[in-house]
């Protein structure tokens, strides 16, 4: 049995005005439960009860009064506590588990912080063999969980030591150090801890950097136009203009961005081996090439597809369309899916020079071959899923392998590789339609 320190009564210990919760002996034999056992002892105090009733007149703060306890007796049920007596406007309670106590203590704070706005509890917890007699409790874990109940702030939990010890590694809501307290009655300071118990938000994902975009043309008014546009977009930066091939290599190199647009036609070196350079020197920065054509410059479109492009853009596009096409591009998706690239590709497969299939193509299974046509005749992920009758979620599946198997960057390149291969023939995205 513990000499600790003894005192007849903890301070602040009254008769609630609840009937029902004024002090009784808890266990089932009648007598307090305590002789030769370890026990965390659970104190709490409802902060600023006082001005409850000048604020809300008697009935409603004791109507209040009598929810807030309800509250309480249900987590102390939950957890299997024994409630020794009230202490005015709080409880205390004790439990044969440390950990049990620590679980109720949470459910009381979220019970509260759920209940009517205003009402703030604070909880205190020690664990040591108190001592009993005439159906109460005392000695020191008394004394310590009750003055760290004081020392605590409004929704707050501070646990001792000792229950921190027990429970920590065994609840789910993380334990810290909160210092030490000067309790009155415990000659030396008690090392308390805190018990986080708000469940905290899901923290918001880091913002993803903006899109760095650099415009390559040689006509200064679709340059400051395309940046107007873009510049005044969330997550869209453009880092510099070009004014030629030459130019845009030397500022891809220097700028790092991530979209390119490039103009085809430009003096000095033009669009496609600007393109060429550019990716070749990516290195692991990966970066994307929409070229900016026109209906009466087809006979560029399939060497910019050779030469790796991710997709094309009319320099009449509208607003819209120039903002979703860096977007798409900049994730890593080929822009397959306007009409002008299907139209092009298709007239340039058929003056496309022959080539052998490529042997990565032996890779592919059966149902990746099928996802592959269906790519090339310029379905989307929806409709190749409702072509197939699969999930979509499947069909991004088959998506990723048959890149990685051909070794290609994105769609685009996938689909000039089916023409290439025979795969598809010009006219058969025109037939879906």
């Amino acid at each position: 049995m513990s000499n600790a320190p003894r005192e007849p009564r903890v301070a602040g210990m009254v008769a609630c005005a609840d009937s029902s919760d004024t002090a009784v002996p808890a266990g089932d034999d009648g007598q307090v439960p305590g002789e030769d056992r370890f026990l965390t002892i659970l104190f709490t105090d409802l902060v600023r009860s006082s001005e409850l009733f000048s604020e809300r007149g008697d009935d409603a703060a004791n109507e209040l009064l009598r929810e807030h306890f309800a509250v309480l007796r249900r987590a102390v049920d939950q957890h299997g506590g024994s409630k020794v007596k009230s202490t005015g406007d709080g409880l205390m309670v004790v439990f044969s588990s440390a950990v049990a106590a620590v679980r109720c203590a949470v459910d009381m704070q979220r019970g509260v912080a759920a209940g009517p706005p205003g009402l703030e509890l604070r909880v205190g917890l020690d664990a040591g063999e108190p001592l009993p007699e005439d159906g109460d409790l005392y000695g020191t874990p008394v004394i310590v969980a009750s003055r760290l109940c004081d020392g605590a702030e409004g929704g707050e939990i501070l646990a001792s030591e000792v229950v921190a010890h027990i429970a920590g590694p065994r609840v789910a809501e993380p334990i810290e150090s909160a210092g030490a307290f000067a309790a009155r009655g415990i000659p030396e300071p008690v090392p308390a801890a805190r018990v986080r118990w708000r469940e905290e938000a899901s923290p918001e994902p880091p913002a993803a950097p903006d899109i760095r975009v650099l415009i390559a043309d040689d006509q200064t008014l679709v340059r400051a136009g395309f940046r107007a546009i873009l510049d005044g977009q969330s997550g869209i930066s453009v880092v510099g203009e070009a004014v030629d091939g030459l130019n845009a290599v030397d500022l891809a190199r220097r700028r790092r961005p991530d979209v390119v647009l490039m103009d085809i036609q430009m003096p000095g070196m033009d669009g496609l081996d600007a393109t060429r350079r550019i990716l070749a020197e990516a290195g692991e920065h990966p970066v994307a090439v929409l070229m900016l054509t026109t209906f009466d410059l087809n006979e560029y479109v399939y060497e910019a597809l050779r030469a790796g492009a991710s997709g094309f853009l009319l320099k009449d596009v509208v607003p819209e369309d120039l903002i979703a096409a860096v977007r798409v591009v900049a994730a890593g998706d080929g822009l397959i899916a306007p009409t002008i690239t299907k139209r092009l590709i298709e007239q340039f497969a058929r003056t496309a020079p022959p080539s052998a299939p490529p042997p990565e193509l032996e890779e592919l299974t059966p149902r990746e071959v099928e996802v592959l046509t269906l790519i090339a005749r310029g379905l989307s992920n929806r409709e190749i899923a409702g072509e197939l009758v699969v999930s979509e979620a499947t069909v991004k599946t088959h998506v990723k392998r048959v890149l990685s198997k051909l070794e290609v960057r994105d769609r685009v390149q996938a689909v000039v590789l089916a023409y290439e291969a025979g795969l598809v023939t010009p006219g058969d995205a025109a037939q879906r339609s």
